[in-house]
């Protein structure tokens, strides 16, 4: 059968393409996410991290006008690395402003304790959040 052969013949060849695509896809939705935690997080994050961000995104835009998918693999690991070094110094702040509030915090002190910072170990995220979430279903 010809059509077999053909998608045989091909299969290393859309593979290839198909990881270029998921690779520049990923870099993509990092650097969206990264940006906006930046812009969010604004005078948290120190200056040295903000540029070595900066730095980052620009090598990973760079590296996304080439075809180069390993590179652009390399690049979206490093800004990676970067985000999560900044997620850290967040959430060591937030760690910091939380201890200093004492042992009788108010009603809101963990409020933003889940922030999505990037960090995948400790963001804060609540659980058990989820069954606590009313919704309806509808049948259209």
């Amino acid at each position: 059968n010809k059509m077999v052969k053909d998608a045989e013949a091909n299969a290393a060849s859309d593979k290839a393409k198909r990881e270029s695509v998921d690779a520049r896809n990923e870099a993509d939705s990092l650097i969206y996410a990264t940006e906006k935690s930046v812009k969010e997080l604004g005078d948290k994050v120190n200056a040295a991290d903000k540029q070595a961000i900066d730095d980052a995104v620009a090598a990973l835009k760079k590296a996304l006008e080439s075809d180069n998918t390993e590179d652009i693999k390399a690049k979206t690991e490093s800004l990676k690395q970067a985000s999560y070094k900044i997620a850290e110094e967040v959430y060591k702040q937030q760690a910091a402003q939380q201890g200093a509030a004492g042992a009788q915090p108010g009603p809101d002190a963990g409020a933003d304790a889940g922030a999505n910072t990037g960090s995948g170990s400790k963001s804060g995220f609540d659980k058990g959040s989820a069954e606590d979430v009313d919704y309806e279903v509808h049948d259209n």
